[in-house]
């Protein structure tokens, strides 16, 4: 979703939230020399957690998780900013000393992107200004865009961490759209599209194990389902069940921590 500049630069703001819960068996190796945890999550709405009233998004359901399931002291640091896309995020990883010095400093990482990629290409795809003979140029291009973006996030974060244990996690995108694209014949265009974005985010590798967040929401790809339940008031955003499904999801790729070494990274 789109926000107002002067939003966007409030929302800039690191936002750290650290949580203390009772020591609990430690479900993973994450803690095994460490009783406190820097846990940094980056990417869009999703990730600042927009119409989650009740819990503030996935992002501090599952750093509540983590806290509860690892017996750690969880120090959260939060810079996923709405309306980002992957260039942004991108761009912010390679310029921004908060973002570089933040990741620098985590034992977890988790971040979503990608989504508002997909958004603006629709949107242009809708209003017939796509381009291309066929009116998805801007589809395909964005596609292109997203996929070497992916690949260089992934590059920034790993070589930031230098190659120290890690908890990398992501997870692919939903489709909230399916009742009103297939309601107007669209759908058949569109979801490809979202496929293709999702089977990169797939095939990550380095480290990253990956959400299957399209699969808790909408079902196959062949017969997808409209996400309505997990969906807030604009028909876009999760809703606090909806961000219940994605920490769930997270929480169930375990705590297991990667060791990766940069230059083998692509």
């Amino acid at each position: 979703m789109r926000v107002a500049g002067r939003l966007v630069l409030l929302l800039l703001l690191v936002v750290v939230l650290v949580m203390v819960v009772p020591t609990t068996p430690a479900q993973a190796a994450v803690t095994t020399s460490s009783p406190r945890i820097t846990y940094v999550a980056l990417g869009n709405s999703l990730g600042f957690g927009l119409w989650d009233f009740s819990r503030g998004g996935y992002v501090y359901r599952y750093g509540a998780m983590l806290a509860t399931d690892t017996g750690a002291t969880v120090s959260l640091i939060n810079l996923s900013v709405p309306g980002w896309t992957s260039s942004e995020l991108l761009n912010a990883l390679r310029t921004s000393w908060t973002f570089r010095l933040s990741v620098a400093s985590a034992r977890v990482v988790t971040w979503d992107i990608g989504g508002n990629d997909l958004l603006r290409a629709r949107d242009r795809y809708i209003a017939g200004t796509c381009g291309g003979l066929d009116n998805q140029q801007c589809l395909r291009d964005a596609v292109t865009t997203f996929a070497n973006n992916w690949s260089a996030i992934v590059r920034e974060i790993v070589r930031l961490r230098g190659g120290r244990p890690t908890v990398y996690r992501t997870m692919d995108l939903y489709y909230p759209f399916v009742a009103q694209d297939a309601a107007r014949g669209r759908l058949s265009v569109l979801l490809p599209y979202l496929k293709q974005t999702n089977d990169i985010i797939n095939s990550t590798g380095c480290g990253v194990r990956t959400a299957q967040v399209y699969r808790a929401f909408n079902g196959s790809y062949t017969a997808p389902l409209q996400p309505a339940l997990y969906l807030s008031f604009d028909g876009y955003h999760p809703n606090a069940t909806g961000h219940a499904v994605i920490a769930g999801q997270l929480r169930a790729l375990g705590y297991e921590p990667a060791v990766v070494v940069p230059t083998l990274c692509p």
